[in-house]
């Protein structure tokens, strides 16, 4: 009784109602499909170079500075939950292509599947985990407008109503799959194409999707920015960068090693270290090193973990050198000629930017 009432407001069986939806939602369908075969349309063919004369496209070429996989790296620090797995996914070239192909193939076919309406549930149920993995891993980003966070969650919520309402008339689906005997005899299929759903089936799903993109939204923003019961304050600084320091271990030589770790900040910049000084346990100045010396390090003194042309990396400038986001390195500065330092314990290591922006460590009891 309620269902007939239901369909005697509406004018419509549910079946039809689901159709118009599919209907009203036609550009949803289409702008979230653009936007993956975007990503991997990017990739594969408008960016080319040359290679012993074959093109190469750049973002999937390993050895380019353009390879897509920089931005694993950029994220790095801010990743939720993921961050062990995707530093021993950098770790292992082999790997990381692999997983390069495999997302772009991925945006590939839910792309090209969402625009033309093909196996469009299967694609949008495809695309939600996609936005999801998203969300993990660059939700944190975002130098103007909680980029990536917003790209995410719209994303996910385009996905479940595109998945609920399927590809109707305009598609595909509904022009080659949906008229064949196959398609008939079988209702499994409209859960990976298009067409009608059980209407109590869809009724569940719509308020379990809907519920789970609040919790999604809400929970996500203020894991990652603190914004709904507390005042805004993110919880990896995207805007201003940030590097953690080891402790400081002075050699033999004098030679001052350390590990230092861009663990924020904007993707779109670097942090340019111009002075370093190592203080002993008193307060005195032990040790210090200006912009020319910094610049003046060999190679051999910044090790990188991820030492892949792309991947955010400490390097030397003209002067001093930099770190992007992301980047963590094992960096040894040589003890000063004029007046080498003793080794031992109990020094703070202080980094000094361009902006003004300084960073330090300190030994225990020092």
């Amino acid at each position: 009784m309620a269902q007939a009432n239901s369909t005697a407001r509406s004018g419509l069986p549910p079946s039809d109602g689901v159709t118009v939806a599919a209907l009203v939602l036609l550009g949803t369908r289409f702008v979230q499909g653009f936007i993956f075969w975007g990503g991997a349309s990017r990739r594969l063919v408008y960016d080319y170079h040359d290679i012993a004369g074959v093109d190469q496209a750049v973002k999937m070429d390993f050895d380019a500075a353009g390879f897509v996989a920089a931005k694993l790296t950029h994220a790095l620090p801010g990743a939720l939950w993921v961050q062990a797995p995707l530093e021993w996914t950098l770790r292992h070239p082999d790997l990381i292509l692999a997983s390069v192909w495999l997302w772009t193939l991925a945006e590939l076919g839910v792309g090209l599947g969402l625009m033309f309406g093909l196996a469009t549930r299967l694609a949008a149920f495809t695309s939600i985990w996609l936005n999801v993995a998203l969300m993990v891993i660059f939700g944190w980003m975002g130098s103007t407008c909680l980029d990536e966070w917003t790209m995410a969650v719209s994303g996910v919520a385009m996905s479940c109503a595109v998945f609920l309402a399927g590809s109707g008339a305009w598609s595909l689906d509904e022009r080659f799959v949906g008229p064949t005997r196959w398609a008939r005899r079988n209702a499994w299929t409209n859960w990976i194409f298009s067409g009608p759903l059980p209407t109590e089936t869809l009724r569940k799903l719509g308020l379990g999707l809907g519920l789970a993109c609040v919790l999604f939204t809400v929970v996500t923003y203020q894991i990652l920015f603190g914004a709904v019961v507390s005042p805004l304050h993110s919880r990896v600084n995207f805007h201003r960068h940030s590097i953690a320091l080891s402790v400081p271990a002075v050699g033999a030589d004098g030679a001052v090693r350390f590990e230092a770790y861009v663990d924020s900040g904007p993707d779109t910049g670097a942090a340019y270290i111009v002075a370093a000084r190592l203080i002993d346990g008193t307060g005195h100045v032990a040790a210090q090193w200006d912009g020319a010396a910094l610049a003046a390090l060999p190679a051999a003194s910044i090790q990188n973990a991820y030492p892949y042309v792309w991947a955010s990396r400490f390097k030397t400038e003209a002067i001093g050198f930099s770190g992007q986001t992301g980047a963590r390195a094992i960096i040894t500065l040589p003890s000063p000629a004029a007046r080498p330092v003793a080794a031992g314990a109990g020094y703070t290591l202080l980094l000094e930017a361009i902006d003004g922006s300084k960073w330090r460590t300190r030994a225990p009891g020092g």
